[in-house]
């Protein structure tokens, strides 16, 4: 089975107290990496000969644990982040109040536990425990020693690499800006779903009323030769932060299509792209729909694809 990248769940310029840089280079460097090696993992798995020895096998199935539950936590980690202002529910709160005793003495734990992995490495989560019907603060070390009938609603990342950009060694600041981030209608919904024996809601944000292509299904049909007019339609402020943008792909400002669109082939289709995924791209693609092209825009955005490993190039000025 090939794992693909999801879009980054959360818009990374909105947070309050971490940064845009930090939070993209986390979802692109490392659940990118995290991606990628459970791929990896699993195509030398599938081609392992029957003779190969067990010590192999073992230890194949042992990364494959580890990149699995490092896809999972990463994808539960930005998709409960973006909640400034977000006070806890009273649903959540009660549930909290009920299993911990006050909130407060749940948010001490929680909080406690995870400085005490400050300058080490690991995962916090809040648990649903289905045997038992009821949560636990929890750690993960190694993105899987977690209590096997448990089900994360709230997962904080404590490995260095996703605080060190903006906070060096100061984890505690790193996990009060986490606290402020918290989406508590993400924990709530995930909660909804784990009392009903329900999948957890997925996190992916995608326009599901637009034409769309993952990251994979365009590297798929670049692969094959398939002509593709590749867009790069980022806004020109964040165009001008940036030295690249995906191989092969043509820059386009998104606020002067009408200067432009006659450039573009009716005969061939349009793959566009803004940073993440959310509007930009979306808005674009509407209007290239709108005007006969065959359009469609590129979920999770250039950052999905550099998460994916997608081949880059150094971009031309912008004038």
């Amino acid at each position: 089975m090939h794992q693909e990248i999801i879009p980054i769940p959360v818009r990374p310029w909105t947070l309050n107290g971490i940064s845009e840089r930090m939070l993209v280079s986390h979802y692109e460097n490392d659940y990118g990496g995290a991606v990628r090696a459970l791929n990896a993992v699993r195509a030398e798995l599938a081609a392992l000969d029957a003779k190969a020895p067990g010590s192999r096998l073992r230890a194949l199935k042992r990364e494959e644990l580890i990149a699995m539950g490092s896809v999972a936590l990463h994808e539960l980690y930005f998709g409960n982040l973006g909640g400034e202002g977000n006070k806890i529910p009273d649903n959540i709160r009660a549930i909290l109040e009920e299993h911990f005793g006050s909130v407060a003495a749940w948010r001490r734990e929680f909080v406690g536990t995870a400085q005490s992995l400050a300058g080490g490495s690991g995962w916090v989560l809040l648990t649903w425990s289905r045997r038992q019907r009821r949560l636990h603060n929890q750690i993960a070390l190694d993105h899987s020693q977690a209590a096997v009938d448990s089900a994360p609603v709230l997962a904080l990342d404590m490995y260095e690499h996703a605080y060190h950009l903006d906070f060096g060694a100061n984890a505690t600041a790193y996990i009060d800006a986490f606290m402020r981030n918290v989406d508590w209608t993400a924990v709530a919904e995930r909660m909804a779903a784990v009392h009903a024996d329900r999948a957890l809601p997925s996190d992916d944000p995608s326009d599901q009323s637009l034409p769309s292509l993952s990251v994979e299904e365009l590297a798929a049909r670049l692969a094959k030769g398939e002509p593709v007019q590749v867009l790069d339609a980022r806004p020109r402020h964040h165009i001008s932060r940036t030295v690249d943008l995906m191989e092969g792909a043509v820059w386009r400002d998104p606020d002067r299509v009408e200067e432009w669109i006659g450039e573009l082939s009716s005969d061939t289709p349009v793959a566009v792209y803004c940073a993440y995924g959310f509007h930009v791209g979306c808005n674009v693609t509407r209007t290239l729909r709108e005007r006969g092209f065959d359009a469609r825009y590129i979920r999770g955005g250039v950052s999905a694809w550099y998460a994916a490993g997608g081949a880059r190039a150094l971009r031309p000025a912008t004038g």
